[in-house]
């Protein structure tokens, strides 16, 4: 009996131990296994990505204190390929859904192509136009071809049947700026990342630099594989802005200089398409708004919180 006892004891301890053992060995295959993410679409397939943006933007007006402006960004697209090129793959994008909503100081701001006033009307057709862009296969948006001449000209007979020449104009300057090239890019690069011409593992490390003209600024991002499983890999993401004095000025009276910040997301990513499934992030940036009017030039200060989720 004693000798059973003890088998049974040495028995349960040498099953603990294998298993120990086969996780760890799991573990170290997994962390030992290599893969290379890149930009792989097929033809007859749509690759869509939905973006939801939260903004909140608070600015210090001196003599009156904070002045926050909420903003909610809801942004859909769909791509699909056209042909591969020299520089990735050509790609068709179309528009599914555009809403931007702005509160501020108790006025609102609603443009939604879901809506059923003119301005909704007008943003429709807008996004009934495709625009072609060129994907790399690392994953960046490299060129963004020329709008169609037309791109907007529906809109404007639609704003026609109910505005006023004036009011027609200045709303149509709006949507172009809703809708500008930078805009456009954004949308299409938000369903991707940009990968490393390399092979990878679980924990590989990079480092990619954008520029933005819009913040004035160099965002540098390292990105982390987190894990790899299931044609699935999941990537960490830290974010840091820093002023870039070499930025290109954005045109109009308006423009952010001394950006800094930083933020942190999580990306999940289809290792056979290299398309992005979901990420979630969230960036604490701060600078200054410079006004320029009149031959007059005031900096005010500015902190924003974003938060955005993607899925496709």
């Amino acid at each position: 009996m004693r000798i059973n006892i003890y088998h049974r004891h040495f028995n349960n301890k040498l099953m603990k131990r294998i298993f120990s053992l086969l996780f760890i060995f799991a573990a170290v295959a997994l962390q030992a296994q290599t893969f290379r993410l890149e930009f792989k679409p097929v033809a007859g397939t749509e690759y869509p990505v939905n973006m939801e943006v939260i903004q909140d933007m608070t600015i210090k007006v001196p003599a009156m204190g904070d002045m926050t402006t909420h903003t909610e960004q809801k942004i859909g697209a769909i791509l699909t390929l056209v042909e591969e090129v020299e520089k990735g793959y050509l790609m068709e994008t179309r528009l599914t859904r555009f809403t931007v909503n702005t509160s501020a100081q108790g006025q609102s701001q609603n443009f939604d192509s879901e809506g059923e006033d003119v301005v909704s009307q007008a943003i429709k057709t807008i996004t009934e136009k495709p625009f072609r862009l060129v994907i790399s296969r690392q994953g960046e948006v490299v060129e963004m071809l020329p709008l169609d001449t037309a791109f907007f000209t529906r809109a404007d007979e639609t704003l026609a049947t109910q505005y006023a020449k004036r009011k027609r104009e200045t709303t149509m300057t709006q949507l172009k700026a809703l809708f500008s090239e930078s805009t456009l890019k954004n949308v299409a690069q938000a369903g991707l990342t940009k990968f490393p011409d390399k092979d990878l593992k679980v924990p590989s490390v990079w480092t990619d630099d954008t520029p933005s003209d819009e913040l004035g600024a160099i965002i540098t991002t390292q990105y982390r594989v987190d894990n790899y499983a299931d044609n699935k890999v999941t990537l960490m993401a830290k974010m840091v802005l820093m002023s870039n004095p070499n930025a290109k000025k954005p045109e109009g009276p308006q423009r952010m200089e001394n950006i800094a910040g930083g933020g942190e997301a999580t990306n999940i990513v289809d290792a056979v398409s290299g398309w992005v499934i979901e990420t979630k992030g969230k960036q604490n940036v701060s600078g200054q708004l410079v006004i320029e009017q009149g031959g007059q030039s005031q900096s005010l200060d500015l902190t924003m919180v974003i938060s955005t989720v993607i899925t496709r």
